[in-house]
């Protein structure tokens, strides 16, 4: 297998544990009634405990150090991608179904080429005909009514919403912290952003006295998000990066909305409304507008 094969793979590997994020918070947080900043804690505390053993296992504990220079910026990052970020997700999976959340979230590419301006990127016209049909996509899910399902959909609206802030966090997260990448590494990088948000994550939890008392279903289901779509999904997805650039690795994260609607829908019971049909269709045409290389004509 080639090194490109082989980092595509990899790349879909990690976006395809992505997509399940979504039906396990939606079952932890509505199902089994779980505080969703517990949820976020846990995952996101279990997934920085992971990266740091990865990197002590693998000798990369001193890159680690050297990244720890810019303790403060990557905090910060923390707080936004990890801490902000990780809250909203799970907010949205206790108020609307999982297909609606996974579609809004997996669409920051909208928001990463907005933010993209702030940085001094020059957006093309048809870049910017995207962001607005993106726009124009998500509004249509915020505002659609959800079918009955068997976990009852609590406020659509408000769920939608804390996913479309998910996905401005993430991509805040995403554009800031490609100077922090490119100088001491991304998988370095992300762990710091990792510890910072869960220990903000760790102090907002023992602040708010949440309920730690978890059954099995639900202690399995917090153990597999922090494990499978965290520390495992983000260390293959920099090791595919070691293989591939970004441009082309990229594009391998178009599998999660699809395969989270699937699983919605299998694992959940959640059938599609209209309003959540017409979105995903704009909100495809979107990102691909919204992502595609400018030619030399646009630039």
């Amino acid at each position: 297998m080639t090194d490109r094969a082989k980092g595509l793979l990899l790349g879909f590997v990690a976006s395809a544990l992505w997509a399940s994020v979504f039906v396990a918070g939606r079952y932890v947080t509505a199902g089994r009634g779980v505080d969703p900043i517990l949820t976020a804690t846990v995952r996101f505390s279990v997934g920085a405990a992971g990266a740091v053993v990865y990197l002590l296992v693998t000798g990369r504990w001193s890159r680690l150090t050297r990244a720890a220079e810019a303790l403060w910026p990557l905090a910060g990052l923390g707080a936004v991608g990890i801490f902000g970020m990780g809250m909203l997700v799970f907010i949205s999976t206790s108020l609307t179904s999982s297909i609606n959340g996974a579609l809004i979230l997996n669409a920051n590419a909208i928001f990463i080429a907005v933010f993209a301006l702030f940085i001094g990127e020059r957006v093309p016209v048809i870049r910017a005909v995207g962001l607005l049909l993106g726009l124009a996509g998500c509004a249509i899910i915020v505002t659609g009514v959800a079918p009955p399902q068997p976990l009852p959909v609590a406020n659509n609206v408000l769920g939608s919403l804390a996913a479309v802030g998910g996905a401005v966090c993430w991509a805040a997260y995403t554009v800031w912290g490609k100077r922090y990448v490119r100088v001491y590494g991304g998988l370095e990088a992300a762990t710091i952003t990792l510890i910072a948000g869960a220990v903000m994550l760790i102090v907002v939890s023992l602040a708010r006295g949440v309920n730690l008392s978890l059954g099995l279903p639900e202690g399995l289901a917090l153990v597999y998000l922090g494990i499978f779509p965290t520390a495992i999904a983000m260390l293959v997805w920099y090791q595919a990066l070691d293989l591939v650039d970004a441009n082309v690795l990229g594009p391998t994260q178009y599998v999660a909305p699809p395969l989270a609607t699937m699983l919605g829908w299998l694992m959940l019971r959640e059938p599609l409304s209209w309003t959540f049909v017409a979105g995903a269709v704009i909100i495809i045409i979107a990102v691909y507008l919204a992502t595609r290389p400018a030619r030399r004509t646009e630039r």
